[in-house]
């Protein structure tokens, strides 16, 4: 019998590097993430045969999540994006603990603040380069538990 996945087996993790080394860095409260592979097409018509061939193939990512307040990750794109940087992203499977890693430039970064909501984050990003396949000792941890009532209410809207 076939066992399915449930979004939540997935999540994405961003290296951050510093002066000495690299650390991932798990992105908080992640509601969505969307990882899409796309080919164009090439027609082949000689004399011989008809058909199509793969043209450019291209991977691009999307994320979205609250904004939670300590996000190293989300800080980090933010500034990314600004610095025209490319961002390592690693997409982890946390039932095997397989990745998928790649550096990619990130074309669209949001935040929206709707009132009486959760401030929100959304992230897009296309591949440059190639995937590399890999495997983590264990996840990093996610967000903090909430502090509800705690002085801001506990959502802290990262800046």
């Amino acid at each position: 019998m076939a066992v399915e996945y449930k979004g939540d087996e997935f999540l994405y993790l961003v290296e951050i590097p510093d002066e000495s080394s690299t650390k991932n860095y798990r992105l908080f409260n992640q509601t969505d993430g969307n990882t899409d592979i796309e080919a164009d097409s090439i027609e082949l018509d000689t004399k011989d045969k008809t058909g199509e061939d793969y043209g450019k193939v291209s991977q691009s990512i999307s994320i979205e999540g609250i904004l939670t307040e300590g996000d190293e990750a989300v800080r980090y794109i933010k500034k990314a994006i600004r610095q025209k940087r490319f961002v390592k992203i690693i997409e982890v499977n946390t039932r095997t603990l397989d990745t998928e890693e790649g550096a990619y430039m990130i074309s669209s970064f949001g935040r929206t603040f709707s009132n009486g909501d959760y401030a929100t984050y959304s992230i897009e990003g296309s591949l440059n380069g190639e995937i590399t396949e890999g495997t983590l000792q264990e996840v990093p941890e996610g967000a903090p538990e909430s502090k509800i009532g705690a002085g801001n209410g506990g959502e802290g809207a990262e800046g």
